[in-house]
């Protein structure tokens, strides 16, 4: 068994199937700005995706929230992905360092700030296999919902808010994105 850092202490981690591969390959595409059709074969028609910045709920709404990358990012590098090995065959979890570069607000320079993030995801599978949660958690500490009262709510309320604005004017075709 390997294991992998993050900012919330060491994780155990073991080699992704060949199944697993095929899918994190796919996924990564999103992360790495490079949205695809095939990447969105993996989400059931329901998914739901939360991250400290939206909660996207159904398949179109995630598509418009990825295909939005590329407008915001000149760049985005995974420099680290692991299967945790506390994953199930419902339950793929990964353990992602990406590197994002902004593109910049001023003309003609095409990159700016730099970010790295670590984060925890988290795939939920239906009984097709298909992701009914994408559950991303920076630095692997858990979003803020209105379980965690009364800001929890707000920030709950802004993220779904955040996501229905993005799907309201990003498309959810990637070739048109």
């Amino acid at each position: 068994m390997a294991f992998t850092q993050s900012s919330q202490g060491t994780h155990a981690t073991r080699e992704a199937t060949s199944e697993e591969q095929k899918f994190i390959t796919d996924i990564l595409k999103l992360y790495q700005a490079e949205p695809n059709e095939q990447s969105y074969t993996h989400y059931a028609e329901t998914a739901v995706f939360h991250d400290p910045v939206s909660i996207a709920k159904g398949k179109e709404s995630i598509m418009s929230q990825f295909n939005g990358m590329p407008k915001i990012f000149a760049r985005s590098e995974t420099k680290e992905v692991a299967v945790l090995a506390s994953s199930t065959p419902s339950q793929l979890e990964l353990n992602l360092t990406q590197h994002y570069v902004f593109k910049s607000p001023i003309p003609f320079k095409k990159e700016g700030t730099e970010k790295t993030v670590n984060s925890k995801l988290t795939f939920k599978l239906n009984s097709q296999g298909l992701i009914e949660e994408h559950i991303e958690e920076w630095d692997h500490e858990g979003n803020k919902t209105a379980d965690d009262g009364f800001m929890g709510k707000l920030q709950e309320q802004r993220k779904k808010f955040d996501a229905k604005l993005v799907e309201k004017t990003v498309s959810s075709d990637p070739s048109k994105a």
